[in-house]
């Protein structure tokens, strides 16, 4: 008796294989595809209406009239600008921005500079203005920045670039 030949596997069956690796490299792309977040109708891609941008220019015009009258001093201005850009930073990205913190807005921004919050930070306070084009990330870098002008020698001046980066905040955002 002699031994058989062994068999070989038949073309049809590594086709099947083949095609059904196909389907399940096309069935997870598609999955992946579907379920992606969908970013594009996120609150700060949204075009703002003129009246409401138009009303935020209004409130900071408010502040900034109190202050020529002298019924602010440099601080409690820094305070009011703060809490007028927390309010129009929530309201143009969707996220609770009114209780976080300075970091935690940088956190949550995706950054242009460095990743590094603490690096960030020191870039701007060294440079006394904001650095990132990320318009949340610009917001806290803003925010950081008025921590400190209490104490500033020429409150005039400090006033009225604060009054000026808002105004760009809420034209540009």
């Amino acid at each position: 008796m002699q031994p058989a030949p062994p068999v070989l596997m038949p073309a049809w069956l590594l086709v099947i294989a083949v095609v059904g690796l196909m389907i399940v490299a096309a069935w997870l792309a598609r999955t992946l595809l579907v379920t992606r977040r969908d970013v594009s109708t996120e609150v700060g891609d949204i075009p703002m209406a003129p009246g409401e941008r138009r009303q935020w220019a209004d409130r900071i015009e408010g502040v900034a009239s109190r202050w020529r009258s002298g019924e602010l001093d440099l601080r409690a201005l820094h305070l009011e600008l703060a809490a007028l850009m927390r309010g129009f930073a929530e309201a143009r990205s969707g996220q609770e921005i009114t209780t976080a913190t300075v970091t935690e807005i940088l956190a949550m921004a995706d950054t242009t500079g460095p990743s590094s919050v603490t690096q960030r930070l020191s870039q701007v306070r060294r440079a006394r203005r904001p650095l990132d084009d990320n318009p949340l990330g610009h917001v806290g870098e803003l925010l950081a920045i008025w921590e400190q002008p209490s104490f500033d020698r020429e409150p005039e001046a400090a006033a009225q670039e604060a009054l000026d980066r808002a105004e760009e905040v809420v034209n540009r955002w």
